[in-house]
Parts: C-alpha cells; sequence; structure tokens
C-alpha cells in the first residue's frame, strides 16, 4: 500500500500546518480504505479486473508444449496459434464479500472473427496452500497433470479456453476451499463471465458462444458444482455441456474409494462448518490428527498421497470406516453426512447434457460408482453419454481428446435429445 507522509517542508509548500497536513494524510488514507471494498462490491462477480499477455504460441510450438501430456498418444495437431493471458477476475467468497480469482486464459488467433466454444476446465486436486496453485504447475516444471497444455490443446482446435485457479490461491490469508460445492460452482460460473467480460472488451477476433463446464477428478466435482448453482448464482448464463474426466462428485464415494484426500477435506470443513458439525476426531484414526493442519498446510498433492494412507481401515478410525464402508453414516454420523451430502454435486436436475470419460481401472472413482452417478444424472433429466475405457485410470484426458472435441461441436449444433449411451471401449 503506499503510504502518504508529511513534514514541514510540505507544510511550507502546500500553505498548512504540519498538524493540518498530518491531520488530512489520515483522513486520505482512512477514505481510500473505506473505498477500495466498496468499489470491488460495485463491480460485478465475473469482471476482469487485470490481465497481461503471457505468450503466443505459433503451432509448432503448441505442438511442441503439449507432446508431454499426450506421451504415449499422437497428440492433435494445432489448427490455430494461441495467445495465453493472465487474468484477474472477480467472484464471491463463502461470506458474501468479493474475492479476486487468477486464471489463465487462451484465445486462438482467427483468420475471420466467428463465434468458437468455451472451454472452462477445473484441473484436480493439487493442494490447500497457495504453492500448490495450477498456475505455477508450468513455472515451477511440477507435473501434477499439465493442465496448462490440456487447455492448450482445446485452445488449438479453436475453443477458447479458461484455466482458473481454484478460490483462495493468490490470497495469503485464504487457504483452498477444498471440495466446497459453492466456491467451486462460483469459480466456474464467474470464469464464464469473464470471458465475455475479456473479449467484449478486447474485440477479440474468437467470440464466446456455447459453454462447457469440465474438469478431471476434483475438477469434475467443481464443473458439477457449476452446472448446479447456475440457476441460483448465474441465470444469465446459458451451460451448454458438462464434461467430467473422471469427476469425483460423490463425497461419501470420495471418502471410501480414495480415502488419502480426506484429511484436507476434513480439515477445511471443520473450518467451514465448525467442529460442533464436522469434527476431525469423529473422523480421522488417532494417528492423524496430532499434526492434522500442520500436515495438510505444509505439502502439495504429490507429497500428501505418499504420506497418507490410501484405505479407509488405515485412514479414519474404526467407528468412522465401519459405517462409511457399510454405508451407514447417516444413520450413526447424520451432521457429518449431511455435510458431505450438501457438497456432493451434479444431482441437482440442472437437466444439461452430461459427457463422462471414465476408466475400467480407476483407482480413484469406481466404475460401478460412476455409473451410480450417470444412472441418477440421466433420471434427473440429464442427457448422458458415458465412455468406459477398458484397462484405463484415473486420466482419460488424452484418451478421450478427440471424443470431447467431437462432443462439443455436435453439441454446439444442436441440444441432444434425453438419452442415455454408455459406451464402451
Amino acid at each position: 500500500m503506499m503510504m502518504l507522509i508529511s513534514t514541514d517542508r510540505d507544510a511550507m509548500v502546500f500553505g498548512g500546518s504540519s498538524s493540518y497536513l498530518s491531520f488530512l494524510t489520515k483522513l486520505v488514507l482512512t477514505v481510500v480504505l473505506f473505498l477500495v471494498p466498496s468499489v470491488l462490491y460495485a463491480i460485478a462477480p465475473g469482471e476482469v479486473l487485470e490481465y497481461s499477455l503471457d505468450r503466443v504460441y505459433q503451432t509448432d510450438e503448441l505442438l511442441n508444449e503439449i507432446a508431454p501430456l499426450f506421451e504415449g498418444f499422437d497428440p492433435p495437431p494445432p489448427e490455430y496459434a494461441v495467445e495465453v493471458y493472465r487474468v484477474r477476475y472477480l467472484s464471491t467468497y463463502l461470506d458474501g464479500k468479493p474475492i479476486k480469482i487468477n486464471a489463465q486464459l487462451f484465445i486462438p488467433r482467427l483468420a475471420r472473427g466467428r463465434k468458437v466454444p468455451v472451454y472452462v476446465f477445473a484441473p484436480g486436486s493439487t493442494g490447500l496452500i497457495d504453492a500448490c496453485r495450477v498456475s505455477r504447475e508450468h513455472i515451477a516444471g511440477i507435473r501434477w497433470g499439465l493442465y496448462r497444455s490440456h487447455v492448450l490443446a482445446h485452445a488449438g482446435q479453436g475453443a477458447i479456453g479458461v484455466l482458473p485457479d481454484y478460490m483462495g490461491f493468490g490470497e495469503p490469508d485464504i487457504l483452498q476451499p477444498f471440495f466446497s460445492a459453492t466456491a467451486e460452482g462460483r469459480v466456474m460460473l464467474d470464469a464464464v463471465r469473464s470471458v465475455k467480460d475479456f473479449t467484449r472488451r478486447n474485440k477479440t477476433s474468437a467470440e464466446p458462444d456455447t459453454v462447457f463446464l469440465a474438469g478431471f477428478s476434483q475438477g469434475g466435482h467443481a464443473a458439477f458444482a457449476g452446472a448446479d448453482l447456475r440457476n441460483s448464482y448465474a441465470r444469465e448464463l446459458q451451460i451448454n455441456g458438462i464434461i467430467g474426466y473422471g469427476p469425483t462428485t460423490d463425497m461419501q464415494a470420495l471418502f471410501r474409494e480414495f480415502s488419502v484426500v480426506a484429511p484436507m477435506v476434513v480439515y477445511t470443513y471443520s473450518k467451514l462448518y465448525g467442529v460442533d458439525r464436522f469434527h476431525p476426531a469423529d473422523i480421522l484414526n488417532q494417528k492423524w490428527l496430532e499434526n492434522l493442519e500442520y500436515d495438510v498446510t505444509r505439502q502439495c498433492i504429490g507429497a500428501m498421497q505418499q504420506y497418507y494412507p490410501w484405505t479407509p481401515e488405515e485412514m479414519f478410525n474404526n467407528k468412522f470406516a465401519e459405517a462409511l464402508i457399510n454405508n451407514r453414516l447417516e444413520e450413526e454420523f447424520p451432521s457429518i453426512a449431511s455435510v458431505l451430502n450438501a457438497n456432493s454435486t451434479g444431482l441437482s436436475g440442472h437437466s444439461i447434457p452430461v459427457l463422462i470419460l471414465q476408466g475400467t481401472e480407476d483407482p480413484v472413482v469406481y466404475p460401478e460408482t460412476q455409473l451410480g452417478f450417470t444412472d441418477e444424472l440421466y433420471r434427473r433429466n440429464s442427457p448422458v453419454r458415458i465412455i468406459i475405457y477398458k484397462g484405463n485410470r484415473h486420466d482419460t484426458r488424452q484418451i478421450g481428446f478427440y471424443e470431447v472435441v467431437q462432443w462439443m461441436r455436435r453439441v454446439s449444433m444442436y441440444k441432444p435429445p434425453l438419452k442415455y449411451e454408455i459406451i464402451e471401449k
């Protein structure tokens, strides 16, 4: 923050006393500090606060950039050069106050202006602390999921891409509200608004048309959170499709099937909802309780997966593990179950078309769990296509790339009829 300092020389120049100028200085600072939050409140969620050009990828550079992501597959040859921008847009924190979101925006360079799909992509889990933000991955040379390369690949095919950091990243005093359906949904929907704001101001050749919310793992949870929240938070937006790559939408199932992320969720929910409703001691094995805060705030996802156990029997105390495995949380831990269920996503009856790509060997979300989810989506009036890849594990972004591009193009032409397709490959 800039500070104004009054001196006797200032007083002589401005023709007043030092004490008077000191009073004015304090008054100015008070007014500024009072007005800054008011200015943020006056700006609508989704408005771009600042941006800068990161770099431009020509098609050959882009192909080289995305090749490591598609190891074992043929990388999709880019059709367009892509401009990448660092963007900050406004969203709404859980308490209703404004919060800034950092994102990477990918704009294809088109020869002539035309409308193109918008692909908003939420990444898999990277961690709670700012060092784990996804916008740092390519800078630090970390391989959490090569998420920038993934969105670059879609932009190279002609879509406008957005890769937001989750809420809390970039804010020194706020941790990511991990697996908070409300926080994730707002980030996704305000990302769509930010695209519309950016392209309107800058008159880009690529103009936003149909909108797709997509995500891998936790990102799938976020994409479906956006679908659930649209009606109450961003009614003016039309969402044309939801794409989930091994989406982890059911919080109870996530605890059962991929227990290694539970400490981050337990810590986060205990802070958001209070220990009266969500007490870590009611859930975790004693071994993981004593240093919970330290352990979940000192490392990112890779180290977390090496430190914590992967099974519910090792992660949770005996009573909780037994109730979780036998689907008895509602009876034995009703408060905890209500929080987990409130943050499960996708089943609000949004009726948005859905494409899910699932591996048969996925250790994070089991195929039978995913099929149970798609059954419910269809019952709640969403056209559903789920593609199940034999022998594939959790990450289906590469093997399903062309399926996704083709599906987005079809849905951009017409909304698919209410139909349930299960395709095995």
